[in-house]
């Protein structure tokens, strides 16, 4: 053996960096070992350390250590090593870990990109290119959040650039594999520990998202605002390409019973979301999908909560859209303006009031009788041009945000029932933007 020979063996004991995206498993007969196949970035040799990790989990997964006992490049093709190919590798003891489609195989010089580009590389070679999303009940139970969304995510690029959708049947066959998908992402949505939720900080409500689209025969047309919905793999990476003097990343735990299904129903039938993008913009779910919309035809009007979401979606929305100073936000903010000037008359809202005697509880027909000489105090501010501004809320929610102290009841009434008298501030709190301000002469505008 010469000189040139000991560098060369040296060099190929050297531990080499390679990720694995597990595309399928194999069982084995009377033994704990395991064999998987997939794609192998890098070069993987028998004897291999090789950690193993669910990346795409939506609660906190263990990571196995093992060893690469064979390699198999075809059936019945036995290799010491492999670069850059499909592969079948057999996994010393490693039959109880909960592999799926996207596990990943990876050596400890891989980075968290190479893991996770594995990871995606997997999901759209099985799941997208040979499956065409069409999962058994066991894949879609053992499927993470995460899963689903890229899942979702491939498949619709798949069908869009690479095997367009052609018929009117084809397309309603997409339709009810992306339905079949979104089922399972919502079922686990609302039972996993936690979700991720981007919230805006002018606000202090989960951001809402919508695009303005030009309909080419001059008018336009808003997309249904969503909220954004982020997992714990991927809080972070996407976390940070939202601005953050603009966004924030908020956990949102399921820590009672029904606690996050209760904040999707707060922000559909309160702040007016029409649905949330789960990971990604192209995974957007229906509100009415996630959690039901409330019925309260039963009820006498008086019991009815006070909610105005088709009125505060526009304050939201113009909210974050801040001061329009380019053409294209000036373009949305009338847009945006117009809608909410038509929500503006037809709503009911909660007026801060406070009695020197205790008031009565409402009858049967939601009237109360109050006492002779009882006196009535409005929350009201000092207005613009001396007129004061009663000030008015949306909701229960937000008129305990901007009503600090105790002894604060509310009556119901419309902008009608008050211009004559004062100016209107709505939604008064310590997000001072996610509020507007109504004078009479803007308001007998909206008419």
């Amino acid at each position: 053996m010469g000189i040139f020979d000991a560098f060369k063996k040296k060099e190929n004991d050297e531990p080499a960096s390679f990720v694995l995206g597990v595309e399928d498993r194999f069982a084995l007969l009377n033994t704990k070992d395991i064999v998987v196949v997939g794609y192998v970035k890098g070069t993987v040799r028998v004897g291999a350390a090789v950690y193993v990790t669910n990346f795409s989990d939506d609660e906190e997964g263990e990571i196995l250590l093992t060893t690469v006992l064979g390699i198999e490049l075809e059936p019945g093709k036995r290799a010491d090593e492999a670069k850059d190919c499909h592969v079948g590798l057999k996994l010393e003891c490693a039959a109880d870990f909960p592999f799926r489609c996207g596990t990943v195989l990876y050596s400890r010089q891989a980075s968290v990109s190479d893991v996770h580009d594995a990871y995606v590389k997997a999901l759209g070679n099985q799941m997208v290119f040979h499956r065409q999303i069409e999962l058994t009940q066991d894949e879609l139970d053992r499927m993470s959040i995460t899963d689903g969304a890229e899942m979702w995510r491939l498949y619709s690029w798949y069908r869009c650039k690479v095997l367009p959708t052609a018929t009117d049947a084809d397309r309603a066959k997409d339709m009810q594999k992306i339905a079949k998908l979104a089922e399972a992402i919502v079922t686990k949505m609302l039972s996993v520990s936690q979700i991720y939720c981007v919230y805006s900080k002018i606000t202090g409500e989960p951001a809402m998202f919508s695009e303005t689209v030009d309909q080419k025969d001059g008018t336009y047309m808003c997309t249904p605002p969503d909220i954004w919905i982020l997992t714990k793999p991927y809080k972070d990476v996407i976390g940070a390409t939202f601005p953050a003097e603009k966004y924030e990343i908020r956990e949102i735990k399921n820590d009672q019973s029904n606690a996050i299904s209760d904040f999707f129903g707060s922000i559909f039938y309160m702040n007016g979301a029409c649905g949330v993008r789960v990971v990604n913009s192209n995974t957007s779910i229906s509100a009415e999908k996630i959690v039901e919309k409330p019925d309260f035809s039963n009820l006498p009007e008086i019991n009815r909560p006070v909610m105005n979401p088709d009125l505060e979606r526009w304050i939201l929305l113009i909210a974050e859209l801040g001061h329009p100073d380019t053409p294209d936000k000036e373009l949305i903010y009338k847009l945006y303006f117009s809608f909410m000037s038509r929500e503006l008359v037809k709503a009911k809202f909660l007026i801060p009031m406070k009695a020197d005697n205790d008031m009565p509880s409402p009858d049967e027909n939601g009237k109360v009788v109050i006492e002779k000489d009882t006196t009535i105090a409005l929350a009201t501010i000092e207005g613009k041009h001396g007129r004061p501004a009663v000030r008015m809320f949306t909701d229960w929610k937000r008129l305990r945000q901007g009503m600090k102290g105790e002894g604060w009841n509310g009556f119901i009434q419309p902008i009608e029932g008050m211009i004559g008298s004062f100016d209107c501030a709505i939604n008064l709190t310590e997000y001072d933007k996610a509020g507007c301000y109504i004078d009479e002469e803007m308001f007998r505008g909206f008419n």
